[in-house]
């Protein structure tokens, strides 16, 4: 992302985000290429926050026909069959969104993300994935980890009230003020199954428990072939067995994982708006953190809960069987 400066147009149209965070950041923002994959209502106030700071290209990717979920979450698309007739998600979202900043290339990509190869993978500086299955997070992420160059990973699910974001920025440098100076930091990430595969009996006691339970529903809609979401009540008495045998697997009680929210998880599908816009736009500000190299990135989990009102970081690695 070292290329030419900013252009006239770009510096006053930018200007008074420059004034927050430097022309360097914005000159990189303005040459990063970002890939989006599962346009859902969270994804699309990412999509819209990330267009609007000035990246350089956002490619779509969302071959679904527009459903009535959809529409009760996603802004961009019009409430209009006319409009959205014959088209994916990813095309009129796309439409949508180069009315936002005539500046930023905006482009719709068709297939499964997951049978891209490097080659692809390697046009993009960062890549955002939803609606996605466990065996697709973690063989897209370790597509991108096998590249050359370093490519920002990204996982984000809201179900309910609630929301995950996972990140991988692999090895990691960049620049915080410490009192009256600039310091170089530098973060190591695990992969998003080194992750996942750390030993629950190694966790802090007071690990979000909303990890646990995306997992075990993850789990779940992975062994019964569902796809992200598609789950319902009537779901709930397999999915506690689940829980069950894998907190017995792990020697950990019940009480880790609550029924309770278990069943707002397989329950509620449907992304509520106003959780959809915190997520999304704390998603994008740990993009641009990324792409700019200023300022703490999390590392590597972030849960936000509507019914508490708390978002929570979790750091998640290897390390924490050691300690």
């Amino acid at each position: 992302m070292d290329g030419e400066e900013l252009t006239e147009q770009e510096t006053a149209l930018y200007d008074r985000q420059i004034r927050v965070w430097g022309a360097d950041a914005q000159r990189r923002l303005s040459k990063a290429h970002i890939l989006v994959s599962g346009l859902k209502g969270t994804v699309a106030e990412f999509c819209k926050n990330i267009v609007l700071a000035g990246v350089g290209s956002l490619t779509l990717i969302d071959d679904r026909p527009v459903t009535e979920e959809s529409l009760s979450a996603n802004f961009l698309i019009a409430p209009d069959e006319n409009v959205f007739l014959g088209k994916s998600l990813a095309e009129l979202c796309c439409d949508s969104l180069k009315d936002f900043n005539p500046m930023v290339r905006v482009s719709v990509e068709k297939g499964d993300l997951s049978s891209f190869g490097g080659d692809f993978y390697n046009k993009f500086d960062v890549v955002v994935v939803s609606c996605c299955s466990l065996t697709a997070k973690k063989l897209i992420n370790e597509k991108c980890r096998k590249l050359s160059k370093r490519v920002a990973f990204y996982t984000v699910d809201c179900r309910d009230s609630c929301g995950e974001i996972f990140v991988d920025l692999q090895n990691f440098t960049y620049s915080k003020k410490k009192l009256d100076e600039t310091v170089e930091c530098q973060l190591q990430y695990p992969s998003f199954e080194d992750a996942i595969t750390v030993p629950w009996k190694s966790l802090p006691k007071r690990m979000s428990k909303l990890y646990f339970a995306m997992r075990v529903v993850e789990m779940f809609e992975e062994a019964e072939g569902r796809n992200p979401g598609q789950t319902s009540i009537d779901d709930l008495p397999k999915v506690l067995k689940l829980r069950k045998e894998v907190l017995e697997k792990h020697s950990l009680n019940e009480s880790l994982i609550p029924a309770s929210l278990l069943e707002r998880l397989v329950a509620g599908t449907r992304e509520f708006p106003p959780v959809c816009a915190i997520i999304g736009g704390i998603l994008g500000q740990e993009v641009i953190k990324a792409i700019s190299g200023k300022g703490d990135p999390f590392k590597n989990f972030f849960f936000f809960d509507a019914t508490d009102g708390k978002g929570v970081m979790e750091d998640i690695s290897s390390d924490l069987i050691s300690n």
